[in-house]
């Protein structure tokens, strides 16, 4: 008898085994779906390259702007839509939080810009959600030096486009990455700054660090551009996620790494009695 046959007794099983391999392969990526990015959504890194500077916008105010009227100072840009209600707060909340720890002084070294790329959005709306995170800082700050701004569908496109800015929208709202985009005076794009501080749809505060934040301005105010970050998949902003989806993801991932474990068990007691039933087998045959 060949020793090849000793597979016979563990057949069923090893299919087993791979059915399930399958199975969790599906269910992490699922778990770990919002990092996951297509050729239609996510970040083309266009460090070093100039944004346009003769886009029509509207801020808060409803006052229209010109790019380059915005866009003459150190920028921190965030590009949102402001009927989110799930990474675009967040990530405003954290910068909101920052601001005050950088130790520059707003307006005379660096300006916010958030930018909605949803042109149904209004100078309305967008003065509503500016006093939210202009209240959240926590001390006096120039309004003027955090402008919320608005636009049509082809100036969006042709600024997201600019700066390699890449969303989807969906029935359920607008898919899309979550970064930070700092500009020198001359609107060139110096560095993106991810935001990472997620993982499987349960939520961390979305922080920025001081230090990153304020070397990243000094450096944009001297037109210094960061080396071009290694490619990767930025995380996303999956719109209307369902109530107690945090909760039901942490499950699924706790239930995913156990599922691993046992899988890598199971493998190697079916090597281990495999091995054995094959020894014994050879040994009986050397006897006979």
């Amino acid at each position: 008898m060949k020793i090849s046959q000793g597979f016979e007794v563990v057949n069923l099983p090893v299919k087993y085994f791979f059915i399930i391999a399958i199975f969790v392969f599906i269910l992490s990526s699922n778990v770990y779906g919002h990092e996951n990015t297509s050729a239609h959504i996510g970040i083309d890194d266009k460090t070093g390259k100039y944004i346009p500077l003769d886009l029509t916008f509207s801020d808060e105010k409803g006052n229209e702007v010109t790019s380059r009227d915005v866009f003459n100072k150190p920028t921190v840009l965030t590009l949102v839509y402001y009927s989110c209600d799930h990474m675009c707060p967040q990530m405003l909340e954290g910068l909101a939080e920052v601001i005050p720890k950088i130790g520059l002084t707003p307006g005379r070294d660096f300006e916010v810009i958030t930018l909605s790329f949803d042109s149904n959005d209004t100078p309305r709306k967008a003065c509503e959600v500016k006093a939210n995170y202009i209240k959240a800082i926590g001390k006096p700050f120039p309004e003027d030096s955090w402008k919320f701004l608005t636009g049509s569908r082809e100036n969006i496109k042709r600024f997201t486009d600019a700066v390699g800015f890449k969303f989807q929208e969906t029935m359920h709202g607008i898919v899309h990455p979550v970064v930070l985009i700092i500009l020198s005076p001359q609107g060139k794009i110096t560095r993106y700054i991810y935001v990472s501080k997620y993982l499987g749809g349960v939520a961390y505060p979305v922080t920025f660090l001081p230090v990153d934040l304020t070397d990243a301005i000094r450096n944009a105010s001297n037109g210094v551009v960061a080396a071009a970050g290694t490619r990767r998949a930025p995380l996303l902003c999956f719109p209307h996620e369902p109530e107690q989806q945090e909760k039901f993801f942490s499950i699924l991932s706790i239930s995913g790494s156990a599922m691993l474990i046992l899988m890598a068990a199971l493998f190697i007691y079916l090597l281990v009695k495999n091995k054995k039933q094959s020894e014994q087998k050879h040994d009986r045959h050397g006897n006979q």
